[in-house]
């Protein structure tokens, strides 16, 4: 009989985080996954270390030839409501593929269920590296070309989701903003505990966060359609690979090193994705993505066309967002600002040009 998950994997976090990549636990998983697929496999990877346990296989195709060598295998479990994470990206991904956006998706080969509590995706496999892994070797041009297309890649991703939003799990009925809505209120009223829980923000500043948020609503463009945001858009989910042919290729006299260029080729992990608007979008882009670069971040909002809506005020209600996020930033994103006396200072260093 094949093993079955240990049961700290779907309610003890701690044991969870120690084995939720531990090959000894999910080899014997595989087996039966791929064994139900009709396939035989030569290898297994464990991938990036994210939220949920992700593998790379190399398939068998000499035993079962497939019309892919290799695919990533994503499971879902109770923890972190994997149930929601596993369904919007299921039901995103499909939609990405009917699309026809600046930098694409892995396509979706198949999915399954494990038992009651645990499912799982199978993706194409994008043969590439995170751009996090190879930032250091970027040159200055490569870096401003990936902020801006970006940008292009995030206004076309927010256009063509207003027109068509992808799936029942994104929205109930009618699309509106009301759910995005009430999760920032929801945000709202429990900000200030977060980041009193999280200590990342220069103490002297925290009594000054409720004054500081701006109510929901002027947050946000109501007369702009629904549209859907990836919400985190990270370094360690834009997929790539170095050009070192290309003009942005240089050779750095002081460093000693080859600075190359960039071709982006998949945007990738959309189980985070709902409905939200462009401030939530640039949170992960700008914190992390752009490791809080503002020559990026202005390269990546004149590619998207910053409507007046949000250039109106932009530092006060970029740094709301920045606060409303429903998880902590980088230490180093508030590191040069720990002396600072107001909130409006912060918005400033963060956000002015």
């Amino acid at each position: 009989m094949d093993k079955t998950l240990p049961s700290g994997m779907n309610s003890d976090r701690v044991f969870y985080s120690a084995h939720f990549m531990d090959l000894g636990v999910w080899e014997p998983i595989m087996r039966r996954v791929f064994r139900q697929l009709g396939l035989e496999y030569k290898r297994i990877d464990p991938g990036v270390p994210g939220t949920y346990p992700t593998f790379f296989v190399e398939l068998d195709s000499k035993i079962n030839p497939a019309p892919y060598q290799a695919v990533v295998v994503k499971f879902f479990g109770p923890l972190f409501d994997g149930a929601a994470s596993f369904y919007i990206e299921k039901e995103v991904g499909h939609w990405l593929d009917q699309q026809s956006l600046p930098v694409r998706s892995p396509a979706i080969l198949a999915d399954g269920r494990l038992d009651q509590d645990w499912v799982y995706l199978i993706f194409e496999i994008v043969q590439g590296v995170s751009i996090r892994q190879v930032r250091q070797s970027l040159s200055s041009d490569a870096l401003g070309g990936m902020a801006k297309q970006m940008g292009t890649f995030i206004k076309a991703l927010h256009t063509t989701s207003a027109d068509s939003l992808p799936g029942s799990a994104m929205t109930t009925g009618t699309p509106s903003w009301s759910g995005y809505m009430d999760f920032l209120e929801h945000q709202r009223a429990s900000c200030l505990a977060n980041h009193q829980h999280w200590g990342d923000l220069p103490a002297q500043l925290l009594p000054q966060v409720p004054d500081f948020l701006l109510p929901v609503a002027e947050l946000l463009d109501l007369s702009s359609s629904p549209h859907l945001i990836h919400t985190d858009l990270t370094g360690d989910h834009l997929l790539g690979r170095l050009v070192s042919d290309s003009p942005a290729a240089t050779y750095d006299l002081d460093l000693k090193q080859t600075r190359y260029g960039w071709e982006s080729l998949a945007v990738i992990d959309w189980g985070d994705a709902r409905i939200g608007n462009i401030l939530y979008e640039l949170v992960a882009v700008y914190a992390d993505l752009f490791q809080a670069d503002k020559r990026l971040m202005k390269i990546c909002l004149e590619a998207y066309g910053l409507p007046d809506f949000y250039r109106q005020d932009f530092r006060h209600k970029a740094l709301c967002m920045l606060l409303l996020h429903q998880f902590p930033m980088p230490a180093s994103l508030y590191a040069p600002y720990m002396h600072v006396k107001t909130m409006q200072e912060l918005a400033d260093g963060l956000f002015g040009s």
